[in-house]
């Protein structure tokens, strides 16, 4: 039986000298560190000792880097981190960046930051200025993002948000919606139900933006608030269950299974996990599944497999998940053993990679389309 290729749809990835531009992660923070293809690779090098599956690459994701929409000046740190990842799509690293030529096909896709709130003429500006700035690796670029899970409410439905939606609908161009159910709360995931419909009202299929709802992840359900009997609090899977499928009224809307770590109590550290014969990661991830089980069933049934995608949120998985040695494979072996049981194998190929790709199959082109 062949392998099934694995493309990762949501990475992030940022060279040590360029820290300082990252605008949440102090000194202090766990991640305050070079986290490129080397230390990616590193995580995933278990795959090949117990599975037939393999990495056919990523789609990179843009990392929240320091940014204003006051002026043009603003977008200067993620235009910086544009000509980073044309470096590893074009193979040619800075000494001590922690990626060779060798590692140029990994990156089959790349969501860069936008101005999305400042509307169609600011984008079309910026991705004249982008585009002109990445040359040919802009065949790469997929679609944007904007984080809102930290933004004020009426953000998504302001608009210049909703034409610049438009904008990247006609431009061939996905959307990374980043909101955060857990945090923030029910209202968010609200907003982005009423933004798509916004932005799809009274257009052609084919001017639809592609919504991806990365969304560390699944829109960040609250995974950790339990009834006594340890399943999932009524009032918060039935909130985020009924938006969830309101949301999926809209068949461009994908969604990856991804980031789960980050919104689950911490996992125990590699060397935390339990002497052999007593409690092994086979038990932890047995109990984290069935911890999960639930909601991934249900983002299965409400959108179908043909609209998932698998992401490993790396290396912000690193953070309750178990630390880099083990937290990609953690949340792998967990998501394979759900598909496994509950998909076709043709569904699986598909979840595994053939849905991203879909997803982000389209991108733009140097040819801005005008606002």
């Amino acid at each position: 039986m062949s392998a099934i290729a694995i493309v990762d749809a949501h990475v992030h990835l940022y060279p040590r000298a360029e820290l300082q531009s990252l605008a949440w992660c102090d000194e202090g923070n766990p991640l305050h560190s070079q986290h490129s293809v080397d230390e990616y690779l590193d995580a995933t090098q278990g795959l090949s000792k117990i599975s037939n599956q393999e990495v056919r690459g990523f789609i990179f994701i843009e990392t929240d880097r320091k940014s204003s929409l006051d002026s043009e000046a603003g977008w200067e740190e993620p235009l910086r981190e544009l000509d980073w990842i044309k470096r590893i799509a074009d193979g040619t690293p800075r000494p001590g960046e922690g990626h060779g030529p060798e590692h140029a096909p990994l990156c089959l896709g790349i969501v860069p930051w936008a101005p999305i709130p400042s509307g169609s003429e600011a984008m079309s500006r910026y991705v004249h200025v982008a585009s002109s700035r990445v040359g040919s690796s802009w065949r790469l670029v997929k679609g944007f993002r904007y984080l809102v899970q930290d933004k004020p409410p009426g953000t998504m439905l302001s608009k210049g948000f909703i034409a610049s939606l438009k904008w990247m609908g006609r431009s061939g161009y996905a959307f990374d919606l980043g909101v955060d159910v857990r945090s923030g709360g029910l209202w968010q995931l609200r907003e982005a139900r009423e933004m798509v419909g916004n932005a799809h009202q009274g257009l052609p299929e084919k001017e639809k933006v592609v919504i991806v709802i990365s969304v560390d992840h699944m829109c960040k359900p609250d995974l950790r608030s339990r009834d006594l009997n340890g399943n999932p609090n009524a009032d918060a899977f039935d909130g985020w269950r009924l938006e969830m499928s309101r949301l999926a009224a809209s068949a461009n809307v994908y969604v990856k299974i991804s980031g789960g770590f980050s919104e689950m109590d911490t996992l125990p550290n590699r060397s935390e996990q339990g002497a052999p014969g007593s409690y092994t990661r086979d038990h932890l991830l047995q109990d984290i599944r069935n911890w999960v089980e639930r909601w991934l069933k249900e983002t299965l049934m409400i959108f179908g497999p043909r609209r998932l995608m698998w992401g490993s949120d790396w290396p912000v998985c690193n953070i309750g998940g178990g630390g880099n040695e083990v937290s990609w494979m953690n949340w792998w072996s967990l998501i394979r053993a759900f598909v496994a049981d509950n998909m076709t194998r043709k569904d699986q190929t598909d979840f595994w990679s053939g849905n991203a790709l879909k997803a982000y199959s389209r991108g733009g082109s140097q040819e801005v389309e005008p606002a």
